[in-house]
């Protein structure tokens, strides 16, 4: 049996690829059918908005079942919750063959949405459950490239094939079949059999504790949740106007649906590259990284909002994907940090996820109040106000810059010892501000650990006390 380094052992390699394949299938509700939203319209005699649901209430459906599977996973029933996802969606994909309505396919894309909620934060939660420090940062790379590859792949193939029947686009909701059927190569039992688990130093080991110093703790880690899931909406919502609104604009400056499918493939195309390079890329732009992203975001979508030429909407989008692709995976290794434990790495995962989807629906229904608030009809506009967004996105980050939530060290998304001992402190402190308001509460919540972490900390406080109201001998000139 063949393996590949896990961090802190190996892992058998047909376990990576089958946890991977779950990420083939969190990208393609909407998104894989997006090309030929105009030739549903027309072939359905449907409106702009009835078009868009197509693509919209799947992500609407996702979010509660996103936040579900994230506490279900917790509990040990992930692989239960893995198998229901991937049938429903599955099932789903086989109906949308064949139907003939608009509101057919509006209920089977809300159904594929209860599905892909129930897999996508086991396709991340799992990642950061079996890996550690650089493999889990590959592996969330390649965790985007394999999600956005799949869409480029279903965005060239609905384009093309859409010529010959559009049904057959939905043909891409079937990829559920390829997890589903590795299922048994990802499962706990198979993985704790074959993987081969390093002997550690107790230092080692504490590292990897559920208290280790690089998990945040208490309302700090709450603060730095709510950061990262602001600015994943915000800049999510930005850049997903390509998806909704590229394949009618395109359209009235007269490219065919296969321009739409290699523009919009591009784009998922680009942050897929990214991702493989994302530790060289990281390296190479340090510290400036989040920085970077948000500039080549912004970037790509004010060229897509002033120009309307078919290769310089190539050029955006390139320029837009490759901005996106640092970005996401460096979001998912710090919300690996940002959980209070390890074991709560899913349910985190779940919530920032729920997050993107919630901005994937907002945007034609916020873009559409917009554009009748500046009475705009200008087909460029939406692009210019996402990118008004993302640049609020960037001076944000600018300002906030000392936070963890935007600071990026060039070999590890993991917080600096500055960091460490600054939250740490934090953490002490709002520790003793819970044992004074209700000492018997905090000793019965608290674990061994944090109760001596605790009063360490009171002794250190006293002896400071003691040292500044001059009770402690001074030293002797």
């Amino acid at each position: 049996m063949k393996y590949v380094n896990a961090g802190n052992g190996k892992m058998p390699l047909i376990s990576l690829i089958a946890i991977l394949s779950i990420s083939l299938t969190i990208n393609l509700p909407g998104l894989a059918i997006s090309p030929i939203l105009g030739t549903l319209q027309e072939s359905l005699h449907s409106s702009e908005m009835e078009s868009q649901l197509v693509t919209s209430l799947p992500n609407l459906f996702m979010i509660p079942f996103v936040l579900l599977a994230g506490r279900l996973s917790r509990g040990g029933h992930g692989t239960a919750v893995l198998v229901t996802g991937l049938v429903l969606f599955l099932a789903s994909g086989i109906v949308c063959l064949f139907a003939d309505t608009m509101m057919l396919l509006i209920v089977m894309g809300c159904i594929s949405g209860v599905g892909c909620g129930l897999v996508v934060p086991i396709a991340a939660g799992w990642i950061s459950k079996w890996f550690w420090g650089s493999s889990r940062s590959a592996d969330l790379g390649l965790k985007a490239t394999v999600s956005n590859t799949m869409v480029v792949i279903a965005n060239f193939y609905a384009g093309w094939i859409a010529k010959i029947d559009w049904h057959l686009a939905f043909a891409m909701y079937l990829i559920p079949a390829i997890p589903l059927a590795l299922v048994p190569f990802m499962t706990d039992k198979f993985i704790n059999k074959y993987r081969i688990v390093n002997p550690v130093t107790p230092d080692e080991q504490a590292k990897h504790a559920d208290t280790a110093p690089y998990h945040f703790k208490g309302r700090q880690s709450i603060r730095l949740l709510i950061g990262l899931i602001l600015m994943y909406m915000l800049v999510t919502f930005a850049t997903t106007s390509t998806s909704y609104y590229l394949p009618f604009t395109m359209k009235v400056y007269g490219m065919d649906t296969t321009q739409v499918g290699i523009v919009t493939g591009l784009y998922y195309g680009l942050i897929a590259v990214a991702g493989i390079f994302l530790g060289r890329l990281r390296r190479f732009f340090g510290k400036y990284s989040m920085y970077v992203s948000f500039a080549l975001c912004a970037l790509g979508l004010f060229g897509l909002g002033f120009f309307s030429s078919y290769f310089l909407y190539m050029a955006s989008t390139f320029i837009m994907g490759f901005g996106y692709g640092i970005f996401e995976p460096i979001l998912y290794n710090k919300t690996t940090y940002v959980a209070p434990t390890h074991k709560q790495g899913t349910e985190y995962f779940s919530y920032v996820l729920a997050i993107n989807y919630v901005a994937i629906m907002m945007v034609p229904y916020v873009d559409s109040f917009f554009k009748k608030l500046f009475r705009s009809d200008d087909p460029g506009f939406v692009y210019i106000f996402s990118g008004v967004v993302v640049v609020g996105v960037l001076v944000w980050a600018i300002i906030s810059r000392k936070s963890y939530d935007f600071a990026v060290d060039p070999n590890q998304s993991a917080p600096d010892a500055a960091m460490v001992a600054r939250a740490e402190a934090e953490y002490m402190k709002e520790m003793a501000e819970e044992a004074s308001r209700n000492p018997q509460e905090f000793a019965q919540k608290a674990t061994p650990a944090e109760r001596q972490a605790l009063d360490s900390a009171r002794q250190e406080l006293d002896a400071l006390d003691d040292k500044i109201d001059g009770k402690q001998t001074p030293p002797k000139p």
